[in-house]
């Protein structure tokens, strides 16, 4: 990993677990000093890379050089919730964070009391409580994600009057504002009590300042941007623009490697698809059983998404019906994709039950994504392609 984000774009045209929310607001000038910043940041490389591992070693490395890092703590916390959730499972990791949470949150306060010129200890602190919301995102509970990121705010808020010029304060902010605007109504003016900015183009604007000016936290702020693009805005140009530079820089993290294949399907350019797709094909045959699986549905959804631009219909509904079945993600937006999908090809082979039947199950799940509209359209007037 490089020191600077513009030498970085330089070099690969540059530009992104929640995935991880608040992942990766690493950074901030007195840490640089540090004799354990070279090993926090072979820690954060080892991290998205996937050798938790090695990421741990970097880290304990980084706390003998220096126990009161401001970075290393909450990478470890990262490292930790990760690898549980590979290896173990959703639950467990959920069970990582609430575990690792309590430990830090008395720790990033009393470094704030003994170091209150340090911006990055609230700027931790407040990533602290990001991760808390990350649970509750798992598990659809609105409000506490508003709550426990509104107590982040206030500590990335302090973090910004210490340090106006820490750049990776942008990623936390943009992040809460880009969320908080895709919520219903009643969460943003719960939110806007809490002072929270309820406003897309001005969360995606903070979240590319990130991306193209901080330290460390361009690379969550890329991957958010494309989970933005891709996904939300359905701004494949944009999408493709932040997932280059992560795939360049991480040609080992499957989720990189995946989130890039899905925009060159969704750009429609099959070539380009077809040549990176043996890098991600071996993603489905290897690691522990959970990201296998995560790695196959997705690998069998960009196939797809070909297949349907192919007109192969029975194929489309082969590979979805395979996804739908083999179902293990910890959230369910794909699922829907897959069933909107299916039933797109059961309205062009003029099966409208089935097709209905899939709509409702996409148009009846509890999540933010344009496909949950369009499949209530879709049950009132069938597809036409």
């Amino acid at each position: 990993m490089t020191g600077s984000k513009k030498q970085l774009g330089r070099k690969t045209l540059l530009f992104f677990s929640i995935n991880f929310i608040f992942l990766s607001i690493m950074t901030g000038q007195k840490s640089l000093m540090s004799p354990a910043n070279l090993y926090v940041k072979n820690g954060i490389h080892n991290l998205y890379s996937y050798h938790f591992d090695k990421a741990i070693i970097s880290l304990d490395s980084a706390f003998t050089a220096d126990p009161h890092h401001p970075v290393q703590p909450f990478v470890r916390l990262a490292v930790n919730w990760l690898q549980a959730q590979t290896e173990c499972g959703y639950d467990s990791s959920y069970a990582v964070i609430e575990q690792e949470v309590k430990k830090l949150l008395p720790w990033y306060r009393e470094h704030i009391l003994q170091y209150p010129d340090n911006a990055e200890y609230s700027l931790y602190l407040g990533s602290v409580y990001g991760m808390k919301a990350r649970i509750s995102l798992a598990k659809k509970n609105w409000l506490d994600v508003i709550i426990s990121g509104y107590r982040g705010y206030n500590f990335i808020n302090m973090a910004k009057d210490i340090d106006p010029q820490l750049k990776d304060i942008y990623m936390p902010f943009g992040l809460m504002e880009y969320y908080s605007c895709k919520m219903p109504s009643s969460i943003q003016f719960i939110a806007g009590i809490f002072g929270i900015n309820s406003d897309c183009e001005t969360g995606l604007g903070k979240l590319e300042i990130a991306a193209d000016e901080s330290y460390y936290s361009w690379i969550e702020s890329s991957n958010v941007l494309v989970y933005a693009y891709l996904y939300i805005e359905k701004d494949y140009q944009s999408a493709l623009k932040w997932a280059l530079p992560l795939v360049v820089q991480f040609p080992e993290n499957p989720m990189f490697l995946l989130l890039y294949g899905e925009t060159l399907a969704k750009l429609k350019m099959w070539d380009e698809l077809d040549e990176f797709l043996p890098r991600i094909y071996p993603l489905t045959q290897r690691g522990p059983h959970l990201l296998r699986n995560e790695c196959n549905l997705k690998y069998q959804y960009l196939l797809a998404l070909k297949e349907f631009d192919n007109q192969n219909y029975e194929d489309v509904i082969e590979l979805t019906t395979n996804i739908i079945t083999d179902y293990q993600m910890e959230f369910d937006w794909l699922l829907g994709f897959a069933h909107i999908l299916r039933g797109k090809c059961y309205d062009i082979k003029g099966d409208r039950i089935q097709a209905v039947m899939d709509y409702k199950v996409t148009a009846n799940l509890d999540n933010k994504y344009p496909e949950v509209a369009e499949a209530k359209a879709l049950i009132k007037t069938a597809y036409k392609f």
